[in-house]
């Protein structure tokens, strides 16, 4: 089977493969791509790149990009819709657009998504969003729960590992309630 997996970070892919390896073993041509313009901010952004590559390096596998940050257009597309699962929704098209255009014009039978190893994404709404890009690109998406598959910590030693999804929305969901970083001194009175 040739299965073109779009990633979203090196620690989700170290899930997805523990799976893909368990049901596939050695039937399996997999390329991974990475295709994430929704992080933010930049510095984010390449620490998961970054990431994403040395675990390619590690575990033997190139994986192709396409490298362009995209903050700009993901802002542009997610204006007004700023909340979940409208944003979520525009953010899984953007990115599953591209990676089922990719796998059909390189010849591969399914796309997959690391999204689905996620407690924190919605599985009904990867699944919808995919199936529907799958079927305008002519390709067929591969779905499977990753969730309660084991990451290699071994290969994963030394890899950043992020604290929230990937957009500026949900860093701010992340941390709003928290006091880390706050200025206890000048209360502006």
């Amino acid at each position: 089977m040739r299965l073109f997996l779009h990633i979203c970070c090196s620690i989700c892919l170290s899930k997805a493969l523990t799976g893909l390896r368990k049901e596939f073993g050695k039937e399996l041509d997999l390329q991974t791509y990475w295709y994430n313009p929704n992080i933010h901010p930049l510095i984010e952004y390449r620490r998961r790149l970054k990431s994403a590559y040395m675990l390619g390096e590690r575990i033997g596998i190139a994986m192709k990009t396409d490298d362009d940050y995209g903050v700009k257009e993901f802002c542009k597309l997610t204006s007004g819709s700023q909340e979940v699962p409208q944003r979520c929704e525009i953010c899984y098209e953007m990115r599953f657009k591209m990676a089922a255009k990719r796998a059909k014009s390189e010849g591969y039978d399914y796309f997959a998504t690391t999204l689905t190893t996620s407690e924190h994404q919605s599985h009904e709404l990867i699944s919808k969003v995919a199936e529907r890009e799958a079927e305008k690109a002519g390709i067929k998406f591969l779905y499977r729960d990753w969730r309660k598959e084991e990451r290699d910590e071994k290969l994963l030693n030394g890899l950043y590992k992020q604290q929230y999804c990937g957009c500026i929305f949900s860093e701010y969901d992340r941390y709003k309630d928290t006091k880390t970083h706050l200025y206890k001194g000048n209360t502006g009175e």
